[in-house]
């Protein structure tokens, strides 16, 4: 009884024990399927997969999950007999298919091919060579990868025919035997043997020989057993995944186009870890016998339709990807796990989610995540996107010129031979390059614009769709704009510039994705030269032209600023003008407006650079996105600090600038005023001491800016150092699966970019002065007080004056607010008529300048008017009335206002008069020399009132420089033939010996006017 029991309770421990070891057993494989159900997800998610049907074997258990939809549009969800093309996973099938009829006698794999298919002939270097069947099945052919491009889109019966004969003559990249290159059409040959040594359709032959022996009774090849139960096909287009229906390829059936559910697969995959036995598992073991006659290809060699890692795994895996499906096999043998991945999607992440599935099931450790690219979706969709943009504002272009076509903004005129001639150089430059994209499948990957449209992205063609309407209608734009001119130069030529701007800034871009892109290439040679000389051509010619436009720009925009300066400026008034700083005009017609001029290059530098920058980071997330995120982000941040430490020099340059305006006002008074400083060494002195601190400030003001930039561009410089050392030093650490290529490409693209991005920072201060320069500019534009319309005629509207008359003139001197302030002159009431002489005499100060000013209509009363023949006018025609000589005068080389056309006698004689025939000629009405003494000067400035011969003349003291003698001819000789001339004449004069010449004389005393009796005696100071 003892023993009885004593073995009962044993027996129940182990049952025990078994139990709890299935319940830990059970929860293991259900912690392990949660993780492996979140990482499909998860994938599914980020490489845009719709419906995936999964298989594991791990132990003795086989589970099957299912995930997604089958059908988008419809919502019907992947199940366990959802239907998949398998790809490049089909090879296998193949394989098993050749080594069963070699296990059989029926074919030698060391057999030439011609053997069997007598037409079949291939060449390297034009010498005609043999390959084996073994090459064909372990890619050791030669035949190159590219030939994928060649199966012809047929479902007729002879399809497998027709697609090895396009290989007929091919030229191989290697030598058959000695390199390891994968090339789909490989195993379409192996097939076409088949069909010809069995004498039936290699469908019919896999399907009777390999697929009933083993029971896959939902597999079949071209076709699906059941068309309701078949997934649709997605491919990416512009960030998702969408359906796409793929041409028939019947040709390449045993390569690629195996159909098959998760259940077969699942079968499949015992059947290849040896867990189920047919009378082909022999064959089955023989098809994962890796070649070696070659060297290994990365960690692998290839066996027949499966690749062996020799990474200590002695995984055995295939990957299989169609335009619109894609599948990945993988088992270990000796650890009893294998994965089969199908999906409804031609997705590069297959591959790795069903890599992360195996080392999920080994308990392997997960390597931080390679991203495997989404096939350039990303940069045809950014592309489309930005041409599509593009497009939208040509539109815009164009509705904008009708609309101002309909509102006669634009006029309508025949374009001149030499608009068409432009128009057909665009054309003929545009030529190239649409023909370097027609050739660029074939030349770059050796595919044909079919080939390459199936297996790329969606948002290829609509990329390409949308650039060739780009294209169409940039030149329709600028076709309708030569017919529909724009008057404005700037408006008509910026468009132009902008685009071929940015179309440089490309090629530069191009240039060094061209560079990085050769390393390891295929690209035959004459294509790289050919594509690399179209972009250096497209940067060189482009750039000459939006220099040269630019310069062209620049020009003209200097000139027309001056023109409005000066424009302005002689709009403005005498007495407005007298308010406005000197050293403002001087900087602000040469310093600010060359500042603005001297930006050619500037501008043609940063647009190129900020072009390159930006292309050069869209190709770098192109081949690595989130290393190219990371480097962003670093620039975004380093960027921010040099922005904060650049704006911080921004008041330096302001304040630089307005030290300048007072440098230059200094100046304007050592020019003017050197006469009276040059009479007292202590005065030069303290005119220099305070120049040379005007100086010195702006000097401390420029040198700090300077500092402080210098010290932000250290900031900014240090980016690209900062960024080469965590691309060189940290990215295989942060990325440790990224290709040592990529990282490469990185640092030569940072390395190019150095120059642009420097170019881009210390075009900052030069920024800074433009605005500062365009801002004073047009502050100064607004703040310049026009008051008067050049472009209104103010010729005089009487011919003879009979009469000048000032009636109740007042004059208050203002402060630079505008605000009285100072001096004020009037009331005044005065009489002149035709042939009168009047006197205004005065002691300093009382008002007389003032007074000539006002009656001259170089200043406005702000009370009273000034009439002429009885009439009020306007201080711009009365001035049209006067010839004036000012003390001192100001003389122009040239003769303004006057027409010396044919009065050579009369101005001889005129020289003779004022004894100046000895010192001065006048040829197209320019005077041989103005440097003159100063009565000799005045002189000539007579003589400038006599050729104007206007009806009021007003002299200001004109005699005080002349010697006795000629101020006596002066009055008692030039003054009386002027009143018999019928001449107004207002002299200001303190000549009292000549006061019986007037016909009256005036006092001006404390701004207002008296007459003067002529027996009154003049203080000295009236004098």
């Amino acid at each position: 009884m003892e023993i009885t029991l004593s073995a009962f309770r044993k027996g129940m421990l182990l049952a025990l024990i078994c139990l709890s070891q299935q319940f830990l057993a059970i929860a293991t494989d259900q912690k392990l399927l949660d993780k492996v159900d979140q990482e499909v997800t998860r994938l599914m998610r980020r490489g845009d997969i719709p419906g995936l049907s999964l298989v594991i074997h791990f132990g003795d258990e086989q589970v099957i999950r299912t995930y997604g939809f089958a059908d988008l549009t419809n919502q019907v969800p992947v199940s366990d007999q959802t239907l998949f093309q398998l790809g490049s996973c089909s090879k296998a099938f193949t394989g098993l298919a050749v080594t069963l009829l070699e296990q059989q006698g029926k074919i030698d794999l060391d057999a030439r091919v011609a053997h069997y298919l007598p037409w079949f002939r291939v060449r390297f270097e034009d010498s005609m060579v043999q390959v084996t069947l073994r090459q064909l099945m372990h890619h050791t052919s030669g035949i190159p990868w590219e030939t994928i491009a060649k199966i012809p889109e047929s479902n007729d019966p002879d399809a497998l025919q027709l697609t090895v004969k396009k290989i007929i003559d091919q030229q191989l990249d290697e030598l058959p035997g000695k390199e390891f290159q994968y090339a789909t059409i490989n195993y379409d040959v192996l097939a076409l043997v088949i069909q010809e040594v069995t004498g039936q359709p290699f469908e019919d032959f896999v399907k009777d020989h390999v697929l009933a022996p083993l029971q896959l009774r939902n597999t079949s090849i071209g076709s699906p057993i059941n068309e309701t139960r078949m997934s649709k096909g997605y491919k990416l287009g512009f960030f998702n995944a969408r359906e796409y229906e793929a041409p028939v390829y019947r040709g390449n059936n045993a390569a690629g186009y195996m159909i098959s559910d998760i259940r077969d697969i699942g079968r499949w995959m015992q059947l290849q870890l040896g867990l189920v036995e047919t009378n082909l598992s022999e064959a089955i073991l023989q098809t994962h016998q890796r070649d070696r006659s070659v060297g290994l290809h990365g960690q692998s060699a290839y066996a027949s339709g499966w690749n062996v890692a020799f990474d200590g795994t002695e995984e055995v895996y295939h990957g299989g990807m169609n335009p619109n499906f894609s599948s990945y096999f993988a088992f270990r043998s000796e650890e009893k796990i294998a994965v089969g991945v199908l999906t409804n999607a031609s997705s590069n992440y297959t591959a790795v989610l069903g890599d992360r599935v195996m080392k999920l099931l080994a308990d392997e450790d997960i390597e931080l995540e390679f991203d495997p690219g989404d096939g350039n979706d990303k940069t045809y969709s950014g592309i489309a996107i930005a041409l599509a943009l593009y497009v939208l504002i040509v539109l815009a272009f164009l509705i904008l010129i009708i609309v101002q076509s309909i509102q006669g903004k634009r006029r309508v005129k025949w374009p001149a031979p030499s608009d068409f001639g432009a128009f057909a150089k665009a054309l003929l430059f545009i030529a190239p390059f649409l023909g370097g994209l027609y050739i660029f499948p074939g030349a770059v990957v050796g595919f044909t614009w079919d080939a390459i449209l199936v297996w790329s992205p969606e948002s290829l063609m609509i990329m390409l769709g949308v650039l060739f309407l780009a294209i169409g209608l940039s030149m329709l734009v600028y076709l309708v704009s030569l017919f529909l001119s724009e008057p404005n130069d700037y408006k008509r030529k910026a468009p132009r510039i902008l685009l071929i701007s940015i179309l440089s800034g490309l090629a530069n871009v191009a240039v060094i994705i061209i560079v990085t892109s050769v390393i390891n290439s295929d690209v035959a040679l004459k294509y790289l030269i050919f594509y690399y000389g179209l972009v250096i051509s497209l940067y060189l010619f482009g750039r000459r032209f939006v220099q040269i436009s630019l310069i062209k720009f620049t020009r003209e925009l200097v000139y027309d600023l001056r023109i409005q300066l000066t424009s302005k400026i002689f709009s403005t008034s005498y007495d407005k003008f007298e308010r406005i700083h000197r050293g403002r005009v001087y900087t602000a017609l040469n310093d600010d407006v060359a500042t603005i001029g001297n930006s050619t290059s500037l501008f043609v530098n940063l647009i190129t650079s900020f072009i390159t920058a930006l292309g050069a980071f869209i190709y770098l997330a192109a081949i690595a996105f989130w290393a190219t995120m990371l480097t962003i982000f670093l620039i975004i941040t380093l960027s921010t600090i040099y922005y904060f430490a650049v704006q911080s020099t921004n008041i330096y340059f302001e304040q630089a600038r307005d030290s300048r305006n007072v440098f230059m006002g200094l100046i304007n008074g050592m020019i003017d005023g050197f006469k009276e400083i040059s009479l007292h060494r202590k005065k030069k002195l303290e005119y220099k001491d305070d120049l040379a601190a005007s100086a010195r400030e702006f000097k401390d003001k420029t040198m700090t800016a300077d500092i402080r930039f210098v010290n932000a561009f250290l900031i900014g410089e240090s980016l690209l150092v900062i960024l080469l050392g965590v691309v060189s030093i940290g990215m295989t650490e942060m990325f440790p699966n990224i290709q040592f290529f990529t990282v490469m490409s990185f640092v030569i693209v940072l390395l190019y970019l150095i120059g642009p991005v420097n170019s881009i920072l210390s075009a900052v201060p030069a920024l800074m002065n433009l605005r500062i320069s365009w801002n004073r500019i047009n502050q100064f534009i607004s703040e310049i007080p026009a008051n008067l319309d050049l472009d209104q005629k103010t010729e005089p509207e009487f011919e003879q004056v009979e009469r000048l008359e000032a009636k109740g003139i007042t004059y208050q001197f203002k402060n630079a607010e505008g605000k009285a302030a100072g001096f004020r002159v009037g009331p005044i009431d005065l009489e002149v008529n035709k042939g009168e002489i009047l006197f205004i005499i005065g002691g300093n100060g009382s008002g007389k300048t003032t007074l000539a000013k006002l009656l001259l209509g170089l200043y406005l009363p702000d009370e009273g008017e000034i009439t002429v023949n009885d009439t009020a006018l306007k201080n711009a025609e009365l001035s049209e009335y006067y010839s004036p000589v000012f003390t001192p005068p100001y003389l122009f080389e040239k003769l303004y206002n006057c027409d010396t056309t044919g009065q050579k006698e009369k101005i001889e004689q005129y020289l003779q008069v004022l004894d100046l025939q000895e010192k001065v000629t006048i040829e197209n009405n320019q005077y041989s020399t103005i440097r003159l003494s100063g009565g000799q000067k005045k002189r000539l400035a007579l003589l400038q009132c006599y050729l104007e011969d206007s009806p009021i003349y007003l002299f200001d003291e004109w005699a005080a420089d002349q010697d006795p003698e000629y101020r006596k001819f002066f009055y008692r000789t030039l003054l009386p033939e002027m009143r018999e001339m019928g001449k107004i004449v207002i002299a200001i004069t303190h000549d009292d010996h000549y006061f019986d010449v007037a016909d009256r004389v005036m006092k001006m005393n404390q701004g207002h006017l008296e007459l003067y009796s002529k027996g009154q005696i003049l203080a000295p100071s009236e004098l």
